[in-house]
């Protein structure tokens, strides 16, 4: 990514270079995945509730990370362009804050000490905008082309390491943002 791509994308920018700070810092030992990750004990329970953030900026493991800003670039760097960054920036902030927030109230029961990490949510959420700005402009043509993606997402929550609660809370405040956004502006 040159210096031109950072300025034509600053929030998306700015959220990837965040997410490989934060990664390093877990790697280096620096900052404790315990401290970060967000759990319905830590942030509901004991009202952390700025572990939703953190979380959403943490990564443990190479492939996560990888997998995770790639998509986010794919994603991001689109819908950034389509929106605005002002737009963009607060679509991420309410994804991000609505499905942690309800993916954490939804493991009280299930697993209320697993803490939940990663931009997956929020990656799934701008997904759900996507998919509804895309069905607005072009009907179910504008989102075949994402059928191969939405299997792909579907395949990988079935993995018990992967909080599928986190993807389908992200995914649903997405599409709520994406009926927003629709509702409000002219797409197409």
């Amino acid at each position: 990514m040159g210096f031109q791509e950072l300025m034509r994308y600053p929030v998306t920018s700015v959220i990837i270079a965040i997410n490989i700070i934060v990664f390093a810092l877990v790697n280096l030992k620096a900052i404790g995945v315990n401290r970060l990750g967000s759990s319905y004990m830590d942030t509901i329970q004991n009202r952390q509730l700025h572990r939703v953030v953190t979380s959403a900026f943490t990564q443990r493991e190479i492939m996560h990370l990888a997998c995770n800003m790639y998509s986010l670039y794919n994603i991001g760097t689109t819908l950034e362009y389509a929106l605005d960054s002002g737009l963009y920036a607060l679509c991420y902030a309410v994804i991000m804050i609505a499905g942690g927030l309800v993916s954490a109230r939804l493991h009280k029961n299930g697993s209320p000490f697993t803490l939940s990490i990663g931009a997956s949510g929020v990656i799934c959420g701008l997904l759900g905008i996507y998919m509804v700005i895309a069905y607005s402009v072009f009907g179910f043509g504008g989102i075949r082309s994402l059928i191969p993606t939405i299997v792909l997402l579907i395949a990988m929550t079935t993995s018990k390491k992967i909080d599928s609660i986190g993807h389908f809370t992200g995914l649903v405040s997405g599409i709520i943002c994406g009926i927003v956004l629709v509702s409000v502006y002219s797409f197409g």
